[in-house]
């Protein structure tokens, strides 16, 4: 005679704690998502830095060693090099963060205008050759800029010429968290490096720092 088989039904307490343990599962494989999607747009945000940087470094092997230019120089003649990279990389430069929150504005990467000729605020000066650049590796070409600064392809940063530009100030043009608490720069040497906010404002704060003026100011 088969033994009788005993069927025993899950007691409250048992069902919660299922329950409890598919949630906490849920909300780890929801969390690792968004971790690895953030991640995705870093990644393609430095790729697409990188683009304009080598299409940058070929434009001013076509022009003397010189810098693309902004729409500021319009006056004398020259082009945003929204227009003059696009030929260097078969027009395939992408000029937007995919993470931008701001689907209205044309640009996310703009160029340090102290590497522009004449730049505003400054119009004695023209950093613009890469020879005139002390440290390249070490000073912006191009960031991201911050959702609330908008309509232009370049940031005015030469207004603190020789001096400390306040953290309120750079951050109110760059996107200093624009990748959780990180955010990518264009180096004038043509790398790119990701950035913490507090590492980037330590070196635009630090004694001789050229992260974004290229050299002193030269005398008169």
């Amino acid at each position: 005679m088969p033994l009788s088989r005993v069927h025993r039904a899950f007691t409250l307490p048992e069902l919660l704690v299922c329950i409890f343990i598919i949630l906490v599962l849920v909300s780890l494989a929801w969390s690792v998502g968004r971790s690895l999607h953030a991640r995705s747009h870093a990644v393609n945000c430095a790729s697409n830095l990188r683009q304009i940087g080598l299409a940058a470094m070929m434009y001013a092997g076509d022009n003397q060693m010189t810098l693309p230019v902004t729409s500021h120089q319009r006056r004398q003649g020259g082009k945003s090099w929204t227009l003059t990279l696009q030929p260097y990389s078969a027009g395939t430069i992408t000029f937007k963060c995919p993470k931008d929150p701001d689907e209205q504005r044309p640009y996310t990467y703009l160029i340090n205008d102290f590497l522009t000729p004449n730049p505003a605020g400054a119009p004695d000066l023209d950093f613009s050759r890469l020879a005139k650049i002390e440290r390249p590796a070490e000073t912006i070409l191009f960031a991201e800029a911050s959702p609330a600064y908008r309509n232009s392809d370049h940031f005015h940063f030469a207004g603190y010429r020789d001096g400390v530009m306040p953290p309120a100030a750079f951050e109110s043009q760059v996107a200093t968290r624009a990748h959780a608490h990180s955010s990518n720069y264009l180096f004038a040497d043509g790398h790119v490096e990701s950035l913490r906010r507090g590492e980037a404002l330590s070196r635009l704060d630090a004694p001789g720092s050229r992260f974004i003026q290229p050299a002193p100011t030269p005398n008169p």
